[in-house]
């Protein structure tokens, strides 16, 4: 959602670090790298994240030109999770340690038999259901090192800050007056001016109960 079409909120980051000479295929073979995995009903892993196209999210086969566009380098970080519902997997669960139990004569399952039957059970499941899809568009501008992301949950912010680092090995700093301020050239003596300023508030609310 977001760059391509939907939302116009989003939330805004600058890149720290320098870009060095030929990173553009350095960049492409590091997506390459992190581009989506599809989960699997086999493992275990309940949510995976990756980056795909960010103008189809089911491709993940990333080369140059779904990568840059111009100056700017434009991504889909798409997140899969398993979402099977509470009541479904109860149920599900229960009638399981019931012929469990019946087979081995038994009236308790152990700790370890629990867990090994819930893994069961929701591997069964699972294989009745797709995974809950969700992508968040992201647009880099290279030459100002602005990103933008379109999507304003802190969660969110965390996911994409450890994804980014990790495949560009430059830093993402989430925008705040005093990034904003930096951003604008200002001097030391200014800087430090800045770093004193306090919130101030305009308006108190009414202390009144009601209308008079």
């Amino acid at each position: 959602m977001g760059a391509l079409k939907g939302s116009i909120s989003f939330s805004k980051f600058y890149v720290r670090g320098e870009l060095t000479e030929g990173f553009r295929d350095k960049f492409v073979e590091r997506i390459r790298l992190r581009a989506f995995r599809p989960l699997t009903v086999e493992e275990d892993a309940e949510q995976r994240a990756g980056w795909c196209s960010i103008e189809n999210p089911l491709d993940c086969e990333l080369d140059h030109g779904k990568i840059f566009f111009n100056s700017y380098i434009n991504l889909g970080l798409r997140t899969d999770r398993w979402q099977v519902p509470s009541a479904l997997f109860k149920a599900h669960f229960a009638e399981a340690e019931r012929e469990h139990l019946a087979k081995r004569g038994r009236e308790k399952l152990g700790r370890r038999e629990k867990e090994e039957l819930r893994a069961v059970v929701s591997r069964k499941l699972r294989a009745q259901l797709m995974p809950v899809m969700k992508v968040v568009d992201l647009s880099w501008n290279l030459e100002a090192g602005v990103v933008r992301f379109w999507n304003q949950s802190p969660r969110a912010h965390e996911g994409l800050s450890e994804l980014f680092e990790e495949t560009f090995e430059l830093d993402l700093v989430p925008e705040s007056p005093y990034t904003a301020a930096r951003e604008l050239g200002l001097s030391a003596q200014q800087l430090a001016a800045f770093e004193l300023l306090k919130p101030t508030v305009f308006h108190a609310e009414s202390t009144l109960g009601g209308a008079l």
